[in-house]
């Protein structure tokens, strides 16, 4: 609904007069389809559709950070599979000089090795798990995270739709509040 400005003209008084009866008209309809007798239904509707759409969105950040980290996880456990040959190779050195040797040579790939170690020694993580079950893993958060997103979204669209008709319910009974005042002086 607008503000009825009389300064901005007759023409768009009317027009909004018009254009508001409307909305009042759409709200009382839209009252009527979702069954509710009252403006307190209405309002009890809206905290209920409101603490839907907060349980939602709690459920699709756990998800969204689940998600994240067995993405982190993932990278982890590709850059200690990349480092296999040379662990492999260092394994294989006897003296500690080769090693050191060996060590310096390739500190870059030791480093990620190292961080990646440390990575899995910090969540606990004693068997590195497998590419395919993470990918797998992945694929099915993402699902989960993309219907959560549209669920979101139509929770979202549902308060939305609510409060309006709320506020229009609640500009109309001051409309009409105002009127009675102007025809009872």
């Amino acid at each position: 609904m607008v503000d009825v400005t009389p300064e901005k003209g007759a023409g768009f008084e009317h027009w909004a007069k018009v254009f508001n009866l409307k909305q009042s008209a759409k709200s009382l309809a839209e009252l009527e389809k979702y069954g509710l007798q009252s403006f307190e239904d209405l309002q009890t509707a809206v905290a209920v559709a409101k603490a839907d759409e907060r349980d939602c969105r709690g459920t699709f950040k756990a998800v969204e950070t689940d998600l994240y980290g067995k993405k982190e996880l993932l990278n982890r456990v590709l850059a200690y599979a990349n480092t296999k040959t040379i662990r492999d190779e260092y394994r294989v050195l006897k003296s500690d000089r080769a090693r050191a040797k060996c060590r310096e040579k390739r500190e870059s790939e030791f480093i990620i090795m190292d961080s990646a170690k440390r990575y899995f020694a910090e969540h606990g993580i004693t068997k590195i798990p497998s590419y395919k079950g993470l990918q797998a893993k992945i694929e099915r958060l993402t699902s989960r995270q993309n219907e959560l997103y549209e669920e979101l979204h139509e929770k979202r669209d549902e308060v939305k739709r609510l409060q309006t008709i709320a506020d229009n319910i609640k500009k109309t009974i001051g409309q009409e509040n105002k009127r009675r005042e102007t025809y009872e002086i």
